[in-house]
């Protein structure tokens, strides 16, 4: 538990106040507990282990339940004398109340302290932050039971179902990601649950799992380069493995609690160069019994360059949007908070299945490589895949169109975009709802352009595949760093010559026949090496300081 945080228990005679003054006398985060609510401790700790920058509170899922969850956030809350229009989550009785809010907290818990209004105190003052829009985190309660009741015998029942759980495994389960793509779900986290368990058993961190993946990954590519059919079994076996490993990082990081930046960059970039070094593997291997595939694994790298980037661009611009919704205040005294219904009702089963795997992820795509590359070599990965994911292109692309079409023709705020454009001359957005799309459209422009010039001068080779390659990671990089609200350092972007200067000197070099192997030296090392140190280097300062 974080030593940092003081609890206090909120009977039916406490007093809006009570807490107020508690947590103006602390400097510690104040974890008010409802003396009615049993809850596992699992799913306490989801309040007093996490990191946490925010008012935190738990919640179940509940259809027209108390509570009201966007976006992960509580939207509004509801009490004796408050209700919400529509709700899709049940309040626990726990809440942690954040100190980084101190001025917010205090203004919004005064109102309610001085208001004549009835109700649990605990209750009370989660409509008061809600209604104030200060922000209060939902932390999902699953996978066990709970009880909040004033009937002694309910909470005696579960509390007694509570004692036969196995908390350990609790923990595991919930370690999972329960939103995961469908192959994820149903097959892959049935293997990494072990190893995720053993895991914890030899006390391993995340970062170190991951790293672990990543060589998995690249040796993995490496059986691919050979070209043999047994090779190429292993290749794929191992790419399973590989993305089975991956899966036990992220599970490792929610059991141990141990998050960080540095583990979240890592565990994103290593994803995307194990992929692509097994489209590199592949071509090698293909290009040793006389097929030369070069140009379909440099187009299936572009398209999911595409894809990723466009996919965590237009999560992040729905994510800001939404979140205007909690910008005005609701007044506390009003018995309901106004929030016109917008939730949909939940997609059927097979349909929300269905849909995960049309949007093709991860798990999806690397099943397919590793499929079709055992069935008909590299030559029918490099068939199969881009016409999957053509499909499902299609299916997500129209969604998000309809959905643009509805937001309102502003463009995101932040430095989401303007830190991917990586241009001399583009500064600015130059869409407005659209502008998710942007940073992918540039991309398409330069990798277009580039690849002309290869195909051109007949330079289409490991060499081209390479310079392609960190160019990729370089603008993978500065999607990461936007994500985190960061830009990479004016020096390193200038090194990198930006879109017109790489198009600019490698459009000379191969029309004038020069050998590109030293521009392939030359990214790598800076966007690879150079750029990757710098990141994480500035990471560690800033966490020492």
């Amino acid at each position: 538990m974080d030593k940092s945080l003081t609890s206090l228990v909120v009977t039916s005679s406490t007093k809006v106040r009570e807490i107020l003054d508690s947590f103006k006398a602390l400097d510690s985060d104040l974890l008010l507990l409802d003396q009615n609510s049993v809850i596992a401790q699992p799913h306490l700790e989801l309040l007093t282990d996490y990191p946490r920058s925010a008012s935190v509170a738990l919640v179940s899922t509940q259809k027209n339940g108390d509570t009201l969850v966007r976006q992960n956030r509580i939207a509004s809350a509801s009490s004796s004398s408050h209700k919400v229009t529509i709700g899709n989550r049940n309040f626990a009785g726990a809440i942690r109340i954040s100190q980084r809010q101190r001025d917010e907290v205090i203004k919004a818990l005064e109102g309610a302290a001085n208001s004549e209004l009835s109700g649990n105190a605990i209750d009370l003052v989660l409509v008061a932050l809600t209604r104030a829009r200060v922000q209060v985190d939902a932390a999902e309660l699953w996978a066990a039971p709970y009880a909040r009741s004033s009937d002694d015998l309910v909470r005696e029942k579960v509390k007694s179902e509570l004692a036969n759980l196995n908390m350990g495994k609790l923990r595991l389960k919930m370690a999972n990601r329960a939103n995961d793509g469908f192959y994820s779900v149903f097959f892959l986290r049935k293997f990494s649950k072990l190893l995720t368990w053993l895991a914890v058993r030899v006390n391993a961190t995340p970062n170190q799992v991951t790293l672990i993946s990543f060589a998995i990954g690249l040796y993995s590519a490496f059986c691919f380069t050979k070209g043999t059919f047994s090779q190429t079994l292993l290749g794929a076996a191992l790419l399973q493995l590989s993305i089975i490993v991956d899966c036990v990082d992220g599970e490792l990081a929610r059991y141990t609690r141990k998050f960080s930046k540095l583990g979240a960059w890592l565990d994103a970039v290593t994803d995307r160069v194990k992929e692509y070094m097994v489209f590199l593997g592949l071509a090698i291997g293909a290009e040793k019994s006389g097929q030369d595939l070069w140009i379909p694994a440099l187009v299936m790298m572009l398209i999911q360059t595409f894809r990723h980037l466009s996919d965590y661009n237009f999560a992040r611009s729905i994510k800001q949007r939404a979140e205007e919704q909690f910008l005005a205040p609701i007044d506390f005294s009003a018995h309901f908070d106004g929030i016109f219904p917008s939730e949909r009702e939940p997609k059927g089963r097979l349909r929300y299945w269905l849909g995960k795997i049309i949007q093709f992820p991860i798990g999806e795509r690397w099943l397919v490589i590793s499929a079709s590359a055992v069935i008909g070599g590299a030559s029918f990965t490099f068939t199969v895949m881009p016409i999957l994911a053509f499909i499902s292109a299609l299916v997500v692309f129209r969604g998000r169109t309809i959905g643009t079409l509805k937001m309102q023709k502003e463009r995101s705020r932040g430095i989401l975009i303007s830190a991917q454009q990586d241009s001399l001359f583009v500064r600015l957005s130059f869409l407005k709802r659209f502008d998710w799309i942007e940073p992918s459209f540039l991309r398409v422009i330069e990798f277009a352009f580039l690849l002309w010039i290869f195909i051109r001068n007949e330079q289409i080779n490991m060499v081209s595949f390479i310079i392609f390659f960190a160019i990729v990671f370089h603008h993978y990089d500065n999607l990461y760093r936007s994500l985190q609200n960061e830009k990479k350092p004016i020096w390193l972007s200038s090194l990198g010559l930006f879109i017109e200067g790489r198009l600019l000197v490698l459009a000379i070099a191969a029309f004038s026949g020069w050998g590109l192997d030293y521009f392939a030296w030359y990214f790598s090392t800076l966007f690879l090496v150079i750029s990757s140190a710098q990141w994480v280097l500035s990471h560690r300062a800033n966490k020492v300081g």
